[in-house]
């Protein structure tokens, strides 16, 4: 065919023969392109944007979840921080009942160890009996002893004397000042037996001018004034019921020796 071709188209047309070769190889080959076209490969996406934002949400979520982690982590440390804080409760059985319910020997504290119990209950034993002996005799203006006899002050601070680590005051109205290591400020309805309380000889009520020693009932025993003697007196009488201002508790745990 290719001699055929050559002696024809060359002959007739006048075309070199190398020139037909190139024509019929691109004919062959358009021929062949259009009966069994290429098939076209897509190019793969492109994934770096993908990855990238693959990337940003796997860092978002991490972060979330490191927050979510300290701030769960924060919350467990504060509550465990107040878990500490707070106190150990353990069972009290001071709390489960009332007070008044408990079997609270007179003027004693419900907290306090037996042998402080012992200690404050001989204490209490010694002063009253030291203050029923004096009981009779005379007022003595000045007077702390059972031989020169008593003023209201000097009987207390006798009756105390041999109790209290630290001696009382010499006067009532020093006694009603005291500090409060030395002397508890007690209720006119809080009054047990031992509690020391006074009384206004004027109008002023933050001075005391008169002291007695309460005994329990709404009596208490005092050294009243000149020309009388020590004697038992009730807190509900007029006169003293008008001009009473408060009472204190020296016989504490700590203060007795």
């Amino acid at each position: 065919m290719m001699n055929y071709l050559q002696q024809n188209f060359s002959a007739s047309f006048n075309i070199p023969w190398p020139a037909i070769i190139c024509i019929l190889m691109l004919f062959i080959s358009f021929h062949a392109h259009a009966a069994h076209p290429h098939k076209t490969t897509k190019k793969p996406p492109v994934v770096t944007q993908s990855v990238s934002k693959n990337s940003d949400k796997r860092k978002r979520s991490s972060k979330k979840a490191s927050v979510h982690s300290h701030t769960s982590t924060y919350s467990n440390q504060r509550k465990i921080s107040k878990s500490a804080d707070k106190a150990p409760t353990g069972v009290n059985p001071f709390a489960q009942r009332k007070v008044q319910n408990l079997n609270i020997t007179d003027g004693m504290h419900p907290q306090i160890s037996a042998i402080q119990d012992t200690k404050l209950t001989a204490a209490k034993r010694k002063v009253i009996s030291k203050l029923m002996q004096q009981l009779g005799k005379p007022y003595h203006y000045g007077g702390a002893s059972p031989q020169t006899g008593f003023d209201c002050s000097g009987l207390v601070k006798y009756a105390y004397s041999d109790q209290l680590k630290t001696s009382l005051p010499r006067t009532a109205d020093n006694m009603f000042s005291m500090s409060a290591e030395q002397a508890q400020k007690i209720k006119k309805e809080e009054l047990h037996t031992g509690d020391l309380v006074f009384f206004r000889t004027n109008r002023s009520r933050n001075h005391a001018g008169h002291v007695g020693v309460y005994l329990g009932d709404g009596e208490f025993i005092q050294a009243p004034r000149t020309g009388q003697d020590i004697q038992i007196s009730r807190l509900d009488d007029d006169y003293w019921q008008d001009h009473y201002i408060g009472a204190r508790r020296v016989l504490l745990a700590y203060a007795v020796k």
